[in-house]
């Protein structure tokens, strides 16, 4: 017979080369686009400007300098104190741009260790080899670790965070509450929801041991079950007021503070994340639409006598506060992958999977049904990422054919479609056709002689503010002194030399 431990590295190194036989065909290391090309080019320039400023790299801010043409999508990087900043969080950018010596490309095939360190966390807590692999493969972890993001190595430690402190619930040991304290408050400088876990574990903590067994309510205030998190959560607010002006950093000023919604919008935001929610583009696939074996794990709890384990009882309160919080305060629901603010949640409600796993197999109709829907919503996501990247490399390939000094788009798709090259190229996006005037100005002020525009050959696949922003541009090129010479048309793309006049 096989051993345990022999199956858990089995499982491990299967599941780990799994990750990175998908990262290759995909290539990764060719695929950015929104969020993960943001992350790049904030770990690229901090890396490129010896960490003297996490401003990012903008060759066009001549041109630019109110970053009213961002290239990037303009909710995702926005001008502060004089600097470009990106959304995402310091401690993201600070730690992969020490890596620097590797060539960059390389780095997101490092998402394998993280997902080999999480896979063992779960073979040590006992958890069967069909709910891990439920856990891993059937749930929004295995999609958030195939391109560069935070997310893995936030999922990782928010999950060895979960279980030292449920540790240190069962046991009582300082020591696990050590060890939890400082993995959340590293946690948190990745993704604010580490902040939201941590709270939601010591509420459900709160309800078993001071409203259910009466227990004095300053025995659970001890200082070391808060202490060393309110440290690096301290920290963490003192780092982002002074950087920032706001405590919560780059992500609440980017999400909290551009958009105004109602409670109705907050309501549809938490069903898209949780289920579902039909929006103009597609409907939504959300965490217990792709996972629902976990819906069923929890229905299963309303057999269980928590009285006699208090464990469960703590992973099922831990799980629905976080929910809760999750639904209530997540700024938005995310163009893909909508369950991802749930990730961290996933651990905790896998013990209650293992628990329950053999009473959901005994229904084979439901279980083999929920198997089959599960395998099939990651499947479409793998072919999304898939077919997604291979536009993106046609894209990318030819855009290489367009050389110039200036570069001038009105499509994101196009300007982001740079990738990479964006720190070293100008190429600005006039996304609207209010700023055409202050294009031509700033074009003015730095004698540029001429300038290339890139066009989506096919109109259809154009907003209309797009096109507006097109003939605009066209239409004051005139007026400014600029020679347009006719559009030249390649595969997917319209271009246009515009020269001045007197050059």
């Amino acid at each position: 017979m096989i051993s345990s431990k022999n199956q858990s590295l089995s499982l491990i190194i299967s599941i780990s080369a799994l990750l990175l036989l998908i990262q290759f065909l995909i290539r990764v290391d060719l695929f950015y686009i929104s969020d993960p090309l943001i992350k790049w080019i904030q770990v690229v320039s901090l890396w490129n400007q010896n960490w003297t400023t996490e401003s990012i790299l903008f060759p066009a801010k001549d041109m630019d300098p109110l970053f009213l043409m961002s290239p990037l999508n303009e909710n995702f990087v926005f001008l502060h104190k004089e600097q470009l900043i990106g959304q995402y969080p310091i401690g993201f950018t600070f730690l992969y741009s020490l890596l620097g010596l590797i060539q960059h490309q390389y780095l997101p095939y490092l998402n394998f260790i993280y997902l080999a360190l999480l896979i063992l966390l779960m073979t040590k807590n006992k958890f069967q080899i069909p709910v891990i692999l439920f856990a891993i493969l059937g749930t929004v972890i295995f999609p958030l670790l195939i391109d560069f993001s935070e997310n893995g190595l936030f999922i990782l430690l928010s999950a060895y965070g979960y279980y030292f402190l449920f540790k240190a619930f069962e046991t009582e040991r300082s020591k696990y509450w050590v060890f939890g304290n400082i993995l959340f408050g590293l946690s948190l400088w990745l993704r604010l929801e580490g902040i939201l876990l941590f709270i939601a574990v010591h509420l459900a903590i709160f309800s078993i041991e001071v409203v259910t067994n009466k227990k004095s309510v300053w025995k659970i205030l001890h200082p070391i079950r808060y202490s060393i998190f309110s440290l690096l959560l301290f920290s963490f607010f003192l780092w982002n007021a002074y950087r920032y002006s706001d405590p919560l950093g780059t992500r609440h000023l980017t999400n909290f503070g551009r958009f105004e919604k109602t409670i109705l919008d907050q309501f549809q935001i938490f069903l898209s994340i949780v289920f579902t929610f039909p929006k103009k583009e597609i409907w939504t696939l959300g965490f217990f639409l792709q996972s629902p074996i976990y819906l069923m794990a929890i229905l299963h709890m309303k057999k269980m006598d928590f009285k006699n384990k208090p464990s469960l009882r703590f992973h099922l309160l831990s799980s629905i506060i976080f929910l809760f919080f999750v639904g209530t305060t997540s700024p938005n629901d995310g163009l893909t992958l909508n369950g991802r603010y749930l990730a961290s949640m996933v651990f905790p409600l896998t013990y209650l999977l293992n628990e329950v796993f053999k009473d959901i197999q005994n229904q084979k109709l439901k279980y083999y049904s929920v198997m089959a829907w599960t395998a099939l919503c990651s499947i479409l996501i793998l072919i999304v990422f898939y077919f997604s990247s291979k536009e993106l490399k046609k894209l990318k390939t030819e855009l290489t054919n367009f050389q110039s000094n200036l570069i001038v788009t009105t499509s994101e798709v196009l300007s982001g479609g740079f990738t990479l090259d964006l720190i070293e190229k100008q190429v600005i996006c006039v996304r609207k056709d209010f700023l055409v005037h202050y294009f031509y100005y700033n074009l003015k002020q730095n004698n540029f002689p001429e300038f290339l525009l890139l066009n989506l050959k096919k109109e259809t696949s154009m907003s209309e503010e797009e096109i507006d922003s097109y003939h605009a541009l066209l239409n004051g090129s005139i007026s400014n002194g600029y020679e347009c010479k006719p559009a030249s048309e390649s595969a997917k793309i319209k271009s246009q030399k515009c020269i001045h006049k007197n050059f």
